[in-house]
């Protein structure tokens, strides 16, 4: 056999190599061509272009973003109200007996637990009704009667029981519905507000294991109209408790309800003068003889710390609500009155709660331009130079 020789070899390797080399080449450029032509047809296609991200990522202002925000807030507040739904006192109610086993825990006897279901009704029975003057006529023959039948019998107890509780509930819806009705007119969003006053609210029945109504099933004619009522039912119970009595403890209640005056602020002028109607009466029974007189139930309820509960609480008020209606809350003799009423009140307190009373009413009657009562000018000047005579001594 014939063995080739090295000479005769090389230029086989040489020509296999160059053909290898020519197929990669040669692949290589249909690689390069058909991505290319891929490139190309995706561009000056427009007809298989991809398709454009959706309109909702490019909403003005990050609408996109607050509209999944709204709306996972509004599936978290429904899965917490069923969650807290066997809470609600709907529920509670459907098991009740009857609205006079509800009332039995307001007194021991009979005429006791029919005047604290009356007085229920009154709050619960919407003012529009025609069932409602007749309810509240009830009221005031049963309190009137217990009244003129005198203290021998025991019924004026029986009258202040009865108020206490009534006015008790009626400031617990009062709250609720005054501040329903400054949530609804506020433009903010309030939803996280809502959620966490779904917990609150649910946890507080569960706390008190009662079933309180929602302002909503108190009154008829909306949220405002609710709290407007049960601010002159306040004033109408603060009356009777005066007229049985119980007047120190009306003051006390009013004074210690600090949110609620805060809320006051916020509320519509029509709902303002009725809490300026509720402050200025208990105001004036604030420096009784009867307040002076009366201990309170704990160790801070003192006369001093109700007064100065009153004025913190609802000084702000008076100077918001001067001007809020087209007619004056009071006549020019009642305001003059009021002033004079004021001034004892900070008197009686001591140097440091004066100055606290003083910078609140200052900031206050500041912030309202349009407001020029109560004008407690002299009493601030008063109170800074005898202070300054303290320090020059």
């Amino acid at each position: 056999m014939r063995v080739p020789s090295s000479a005769s070899l090389f230029p086989l390797m040489d020509r296999g190599e160059e053909k290898f080399k020519g197929a990669t080449a040669t692949s290589m450029e249909t690689v390069t061509a058909i991505t290319t032509g891929l490139l190309s047809s995706k561009i000056a296609t427009p007809s298989v272009a991809l398709p454009p991200p959706s309109p909702l990522l490019f909403l003005p202002g990050g609408r996109f973003l607050h509209l999944l925000r709204r709306f996972l807030l509004l599936s978290l507040h429904v899965l917490l109200s069923l969650l807290l739904l066997p809470l609600s006192p709907a529920v509670s109610h459907l098991y009740s007996s009857s609205p006079a086993a509800d009332a039995a825990t307001e007194g021991t006897s009979a005429p006791a637990r029919a005047l604290a279901h009356v007085l229920s009704l009154v709050a619960r029975v919407p003012v529009a009704s025609r069932k409602y003057d007749l309810v509240r006529s009830l009221a005031e023959r049963f309190l009137d009667d217990n009244l003129r039948l005198g203290a021998g019998a025991g019924l004026d107890e029986l009258n202040h029981d009865a108020l206490s509780a009534a006015f008790r509930r009626t400031l617990r819806l009062l709250e609720a519905a005054t501040a329903a009705a400054v949530s609804a007119a506020s433009p903010a969003d309030r939803s996280l507000d809502v959620i966490f006053g779904a917990v609150k609210s649910g946890m507080r029945r569960f706390a008190e294991a009662a079933s309180v109504p929602e302002e909503w099933e108190v009154a008829g004619v909306g949220r405002a109209g609710s709290a407007e009522k049960l601010a002159a039912e306040s004033l109408w119970l603060a009356q009777k408790m005066a007229q049985s009595g119980a007047a120190a403890e009306a003051v006390a209640r009013w004074g210690a309800a600090a949110r609620l005056g805060r809320l006051a602020l916020s509320a519509e002028p029509r709902l303002q003068v009725a809490f300026v109607r509720v402050s200025a009466f208990l105001f004036k029974h604030a420096k009784s003889k009867e307040m002076e007189e009366w201990k309170g139930e704990d160790e801070d309820g003192s006369v001093a710390n109700c007064q100065m509960a009153m004025l913190t609480s609802w000084l702000p008020l008076l100077c918001h609500a001067s001007n809020g209606t087209d007619t004056p809350i009071m006549s020019s003799g009642e305001r003059a009155e009021m002033v004079m009423v004021l001034e004892e009140m900070i008197k009686k307190l001591g140097w440091e709660q004066q100055e606290e009373v003083m910078a609140l009413w200052l900031h206050h009657f500041m912030s309202c331009p349009d407001s020029d009562w109560p004008n407690l000018e002299s009493c601030y000047i008063r109170w800074y130079s005898e202070s300054r005579k303290l320090l020059l001594k």
